[in-house]
């Protein structure tokens, strides 16, 4: 029997690994995913905020900035995953 998760924003979903912020009500495919978007900038009492998960991005090695998340749609709604999960999506390095 799957796991069914909810939140008070109305959001439900189901699997071990995907996760939820309770702050900003983003979803993620998984814990590691989750975590990309923590780091955003804190709050003058030290308190963590949220990153905006579209703003997340990396640079390649040839100085390419690239996103790190998008967006796909899951049976329980849009949920944000790394574009590492499904290397279809992954443009090689250069």
């Amino acid at each position: 029997m799957p796991i069914i998760a909810t939140c008070a924003c109305g959001r439900s979903w189901s699997g071990n690994n995907q996760a939820h912020c309770r702050m900003c009500h983003e979803p993620s495919s998984t814990v590691k995913t989750y975590n990309a978007h923590r780091p955003g900038p804190r709050k003058r009492d030290g308190a963590p905020t949220c990153g905006k998960p579209a703003d997340i991005t990396r640079t390649k090695r040839d100085g390419t900035v690239v996103p790190v998340l998008r967006v796909v749609q899951y049976a329980d709604g849009p949920t944000w995953v790394s574009y590492t999960e499904d290397n279809r999506f992954e443009e090689p390095e250069s």
